[in-house]
């Protein structure tokens, strides 16, 4: 297995970028959501019905579904190609929590970390033209003090996992950026 984190701010436009980068890839690579894992299995238990709801879930409720989500991704992706878009901080109504803690990061396994990040203004308007999408956070400051938990939060699990993190820049064009992580995950093994 070969499987390598993908996390940027809401609004930074991860998710397109992990799409276009998983067709260029072909087939023989998986994209897995860690948001909509958990999202199905919060609905399964009738926490919630949206996407949206998950950060104002209570936080033991947060983590249990984490845990569950990591081992899911783990048991799903065994032998597998896999870029795995998460949060690795999430802006919750409690505050910013890890988005992938120490049992999902234990399960998951990954053997790269990618940020993709844009300057915060450029995050700030693509939040004002999402007509799908509410976002906890707002401002250039707020999007600009979340990339820095996100580069923190890489930096310790990388470190603890012993494994290299990787910065793609969304700035302009995702096709550009897609390509930039398809290259990326398309390299040999780090830890061989």
């Amino acid at each position: 297995m070969d499987l390598t984190v993908i996390s940027g701010v809401p609004g930074v436009g991860t998710s397109e970028v992990c799409e276009r980068a998983r067709r260029s890839l072909g087939e023989g690579y998986e994209l897995v959501n860690f948001g909509d894992v958990m999202l199905e299995q919060a609905a399964a238990q009738g926490l919630i019905g949206r996407r949206d709801e998950i950060p104002t879930l209570p936080l033991r409720d947060l983590e249990l579904l984490q845990r569950r989500a990591g081992e899911y991704v783990a048991e799903r992706t065994r032998g597998r190609q896999v870029l795995l878009n998460t949060q690795l901080v999430v802006a919750t109504t409690h505050g910013y929590v890890p988005g992938l803690p120490e049992p999902a990061l234990t399960d998951v396994d990954p053997d790269r970390f990618v940020l993709v990040e844009a300057d915060p203004e450029v995050v700030a308007s693509r939040r004002e033209e999402s007509e799908y999408r509410t976002y906890r956070e707002s401002g250039v400051r707020s999007i600009g003090f979340h990339q820095e938990l996100l580069r923190s939060a890489a930096m310790a699990h990388a470190t603890d996992r012993r494994v290299p993190i990787r910065l793609i820049e969304n700035t302009a064009d995702a096709e550009d950026a897609a390509a930039d992580l398809a290259a990326i995950v398309s390299e040999a093994d780090p830890r061989s």
